[in-house]
């Protein structure tokens, strides 16, 4: 069974255009498949879905082939916010950074490893705390999959973004190449009163049965509807989170709207922080708005040793040396917070 592992709420990237309802699209509308398989929508768009994971994108139509052409996120996505909590320090968060080999640059500071190397036993929130806000910031990621090579050995690519309007507190994310994400293919016939879409992902086949009833596709189609308004609704230029940098998608009628601080409080805070004394991580009382930023510069360029300074952002490893691997010590702040303190 083919499974494209790529978690739903992670995948944070410019969602693709959708095409209007045609008529040519809506013959095919419907679930190809049961626990994985395919969904085409309307629109020009599609579902790919396996367990707990799913890959949008669109497909168009080319001498009796469906062409698909997955969503691919940014390398890299930037979101920021301004908290007022921690003065002119800075509090970043680093997400998806330990699915490949990155640096980081802060201003005109040296290139630090994210993660050492031979790191393991990740154990997020990754949140480093540094003195002074950054007026830029740059990435650089190594990959050898699904990349076209640099000049000199593995393509490293650059991206750079500047921080003009003073943010203090960011939410970043490493999208690493992944195979799951190349266009691909597939054939549609007709075998007996079923309709059998049939996909090729780089050489592999899979067959994928469209419900003979409607009856028995519509049990799953609502759920299905709501997974894609979900994704819809995560593809946007803002995220929320709270303050360990878990992210929700929350009914906002439920929250009320500071502005001075760009939060938002559910109506029920404070009847609840008895609940999530317990349960910090998944506190979404209090959630800040991150909005994205654009990067300012990309490019590929071959990235020395040498220009790579030997200490990491995070030091992590399993056995010997491990009491000085990183831990996250957010927690241990919150039996001091108020109910209207939520930094």
């Amino acid at each position: 069974m083919l499974y494209l592992h790529i978690v739903l709420l992670f995948v944070i990237s410019t969602q693709g255009t959708a095409l209007a309802q045609d008529p040519y699209y809506k013959q095919y509308t419907g679930q190809y498949g049961s626990n994985s398989g395919i969904c085409l929508f309307d629109d020009g768009r599609f579902m790919l879905y396996g367990y707990a994971t799913a890959i949008f994108g669109s497909y168009s139509f080319e001498n009796g082939d469906l062409l698909f052409h997955p969503d691919k996120p940014a390398r890299f996505d930037v979101f920021a916010h301004h908290n007022k909590s921690i003065g002119d320090s800075c509090r970043i968060n680093f997400t998806g950074f330990d699915n490949g080999e990155t640096f980081i640059r802060f201003g005109n500071d040296h290139i630090y490893r994210v993660f050492n190397e031979d790191a393991n036993c990740f154990d997020a929130p990754f949140v480093y705390e540094m003195p002074g806000i950054p007026a830029n910031f740059t990435f650089y990621h190594s990959s050898e999959q699904y990349d076209e090579p640099g000049k000199n050995g593995k393509p490293v690519h650059l991206w750079k973004y500047s921080n003009d309007k003073g943010y203090n507190d960011f939410f970043l994310v490493y999208n690493p190449p992944r195979e799951e994400y190349e266009n691909f293919k597939a054939t549609l016939s007709e075998t007996g009163s079923s309709k059998v879409l049939k996909i090729s992902v780089n050489g592999r086949e899979e067959s994928f049965r469209k419900p003979k009833t409607d009856e028995e596709e519509n049990s799953q189609w609502d759920e299905i509807l709501e997974w894609r308004s979900q994704y819809d609704r995560t593809h946007k230029d803002t995220i929320l989170a709270n303050r360990h940098y878990k992210t929700f998608i929350p009914d906002l009628t439920h929250y009320n709207y500071n502005a001075s601080f760009n939060l938002y409080t559910g109506k029920d805070a404070a009847a609840n922080e008895a609940y999530f004394r317990n349960d910090p991580y998944n506190d979404d009382r209090y959630l800040r708005i991150y909005v994205k930023l654009q990067p300012q510069r990309r490019e590929r360029l071959s990235l020395s040793k040498d220009e790579i300074t030997a200490s990491a952002i995070f030091y992590t490893v399993c056995g010997e040396g491990s009491e000085r691997s990183y831990h996250y010590n957010g927690y241990r702040e919150y039996e001091e917070e108020k109910n209207n303190n939520p930094d």
